[in-house]
């Protein structure tokens, strides 16, 4: 009885209903900082210690290898363990255990490779060239985001819809299939797919996998996909041996397949299902819960069921402050001085903050600001602005026209996009060189082929133009770079799933250009100045401020977090207007943003931001800060003045952010058609003004149908 005392002693009264509960499957509930881990690993200490449940007859499963390590390792010192936890995991880790001892029934080795993406798509290109098929069409990266959309949705009907765009994607998976086979392979979507199979097909295999485990825990509920859940039904089989934590308001990964259905509909497929809710924050003060309540409670639909309204028993705490800047490099040198003067009082470390953004792109100004102000920092959940591929493409190319010693530009843009060049070509080219690499493709020109040397021409004109403009018009001489190799097709090719993040890099990077011809630097100093900024490397995790999107905030966070570009277009994001599912999940990522502090939040936002064109627009406040009116405070520092929030009652003259369309509404089901965001896909059905398309690299939305072209 001591150790149940020693256990539950740190609990409040809801964590502890949710450790001693055994009777029917249990949902938790769990609010931001709410201390749903601690639960979890109470909970199988109190098994082990106080149950008499083996540890090995306990299965916990959470998200990411991170946090299985560091729950293994909260469960190792706590019952003093030689060593880790088998059975604390990942899915994957979980799928990939079982199918060790199971494979040979699916017709696999036991000791079975897995894929990776680049072994998937090296595969695909091959079966693609065998079958004779348009490479142009049926490009690894499409086909195999198709699959995988297939895979995991586990429905045949989207393999059909799927071919009306590809046609031959069947014959393709088939043989993708076979393949893996071959090699006695998996790819990841494999790995899950096949033990739903497993436990499907092979009763006996099932009933072994159930008898192994009394318990079953899962972490991050919210974020499981409709393959994860199936295998956690299986796996229970109809007991009561199941606890999952989660908080459907912190639901942000739908993009990457999560199903929300999962834990809003929990009850359904787990009977007799007790709900037990932790709505006591420990991290934050009341008036930052107070306004993340008031988010949340603007969410819609099924949503509002299961919403937690979070508690304190802290401080009262600071307002929220809202800072109105006059343009986007405005507002990240405010952060960058705010930051400064926050160290310099002495209360806070550059540790203790963090910036959060809606899209990467966003941190090329931030970046800027906090080297002019000397704080250390770093880019958490993606790299660095100028380290960013895309970006370092385009820079790859000024450099090398700058600087033809430049060795590693060289080798980066020889065959960017694709020009046939290989290793063969680059060491022949190497061998002429003696100057630099100019002047080893001048001298190394007449010994090429003839179809080589045609694609050296037209590289050597490229560099030609850089070389006589770059100085004097740096943004236009990036851009006709940009155009003169077709790079938007080639991202699009290469990313499907996020070459408009990519594409939105670039043009920030034209942006970052038109400001040096603004300035009177020279390319040559731009260059070297990003070169510096790329140096920033030696500051890590010590004392730095953190810059990242809010994505990568989850399950973080400090005591100060500024949340930057709450404009209507960005923070919602612009591709959310025309798709409430969406919105939602725009909702639920900005109360995730405002729950990261303990202490402090300040909402920042530009009255003008410069167009991908390099235009000047008038941009709206984001309509979520709107909703928090009546909570927050706002101020803008070039007034100097605190002012009382006052709705704006016109729209903006321009705005890069307002979207329209004049496309047709007039469509069938089964039609081909073109979305500006999600690009091509098909008609599944229609409802009134709404249509559901089953779209190539995003898979199925449902949408207005006036969005929504042939």
């Amino acid at each position: 009885m001591n150790n149940e005392i020693d256990v539950l002693d740190s609990l409040n009264k809801e964590q502890k209903e949710a450790v001693l509960y055994f009777d029917s499957p249990l949902l938790v509930l769990a609010g931001a900082g709410s201390g749903k881990t601690r639960v979890i690993t109470q909970k199988i200490i109190f098994m082990i210690q106080n149950l008499g449940i083996p540890l090995h007859r306990i299965l916990a499963i959470t998200f990411t290898n991170k946090a299985a390590k560091e729950m293994k390792e909260r469960v190792k010192n706590a019952l003093n363990l030689e060593k880790e936890p088998e059975w604390i995991t990942t899915f994957h880790s979980l799928a990939a255990k079982i199918l060790r001892y199971e494979a040979e029934h699916l017709g696999y080795g036991k000791d079975f490779i897995i894929y990776d993406e680049e072994d998937s798509k090296k595969t695909l290109k091959d079966i693609i060239k065998e079958l004779g098929l348009n490479s142009e069409i049926y490009k690894p990266d499409r086909v195999k985001n198709a699959i995988s959309q297939v895979k995991q949705e586990m429905d045949e009907t989207v393999l059909e819809f799927y071919e009306f765009t590809l046609p031959h994607l069947r014959k393709i998976y088939d043989k993708y299939q076979e393949e893996l086979k071959k090699s006695n392979a998996l790819d990841f979507d494999d790995l899950l797919i096949l033990v739903v199979k497993l436990f499907k097909n092979y009763p006996e295999v099932r009933k072994k996998w159930q008898d192994k485990f009394d318990y079953i825990l899962v972490d991050e509920y919210q974020d499981t996909n409709k393959i994860q859940h199936e295998i956690l039904k299986y796996l229970v089989g109809g007991r009561d041996c199941i606890t999952v934590v989660g908080d459907p308001q912190q639901c942000i990964y739908t993009w990457r397949g999560a199903n929300p259905d999962n834990i809003l509909e929990f009850e359904k497929d787990f009977p007799n299902t007790k709900i037990i809710k932790l709505e006591r924050n420990y991290r934050s003060t009341k008036k930052i819960l107070d306004t993340a309540n008031l988010i949340i409670a603007g969410a819609r639909g099924r949503w509002k069921e299961k919403v937690l309204k979070l508690w304190t028993d802290k401080e009262e705490g600071e307002d929220i402050v809202l800072f109105e800047l006059q343009s986007d490099k405005a507002e990240a040198y405010f952060i960058g001085q705010y930051i400064d003067k926050l160290v310099k009082s002495g209360k806070y470390q550059y540790s203790d903050i963090a910036v959060l953004m809606r899209m990467s792109f966003l941190s090329r100004n931030l970046e800027e600001a906090m080297i002019k102000y000397n704080i250390p920092y770093q880019v958490i959940g993606g790299v660095r602005f100028y380290e960013r591929a895309e970006v370092k493409d385009i820079l790859a190319y000024l450099r090398f026209a700058m600087n033809p010693k430049d060795t590693q530009a060289f080798k980066r843009i020889i065959n960017l996009p694709s020009r046939g060049i290989g290793e063969k070509t680059i060491n022949k080219i190497k061998s002429f060189v003696k100057e630099d690499w100019l002047q080893g493709l001048n001298d190394a020109y007449e010994s090429l082929s003839p179809k080589i040397k045609l694609r050296i021409q037209e590289f050597l004109e490229i560099i030609e133009y850089v070389r006589q403009y770059g100085n004097e018009k740096p943004s236009e001489t990036a851009r006709y770079i940009f155009d003169a190799i077709n790079y938007e097709d080639y991202l699009t090719s290469k990313y499907p799933k996020d070459w408009e993040d990519r594409l939105a890099n670039v043009e920030e990077l034209f942006k970052a250009l038109k400001e040096v011809e603004k300035s009177g630097k020279t390319l040559t100093e731009f260059l070297e100045e990003s070169s510096l900024v790329q140096a920033q490397d030696n500051i890590q995790d010590i004392n730095s401020v953190k810059i990242m999107t809010v994505h990568a905030s989850k399950g973080l966070e400090f005591p100060v977090v500024f949340v930057s570009g709450l404009e209507d277009g960005i923070f919602p994001s612009r591709r959310a207007f025309e798709d409430i599912e969406q919105m939602e999940e725009e909702r639920r990522l900005f109360y995730v943003s405002v729950t990261r502090a303990k202490e402090k939040v300040f909402l920042t936002y530009s009255k003008m931001r410069y167009s991908f064109s390099g235009q000047p627009m008038e941009t709206k406040v984001s309509r979520f800060v709107e909703e928090i009116k009546p909570v927050i405070k706002v101020f803008n520092p070039q007034k100097k003045e605190k002012q009382n929030y006052k709705k704006q009652s016109s729209s903006p003259k321009k705005s890069f952010n307002n979207y329209s369309s004049d496309s047709s509404t007039d469509f069938k089901v089964g039609e081909l058609v073109k979305h500006d965001v999600f690009g091509k896909g098909v008609i599944k059905s229609i409802d009134g003004k709404k249509a559901t398309v089953i779209f190539e690299n995003v898979g199925e939305k449902t949408i207005r149908s006036d969005y929504l072209k042939k």
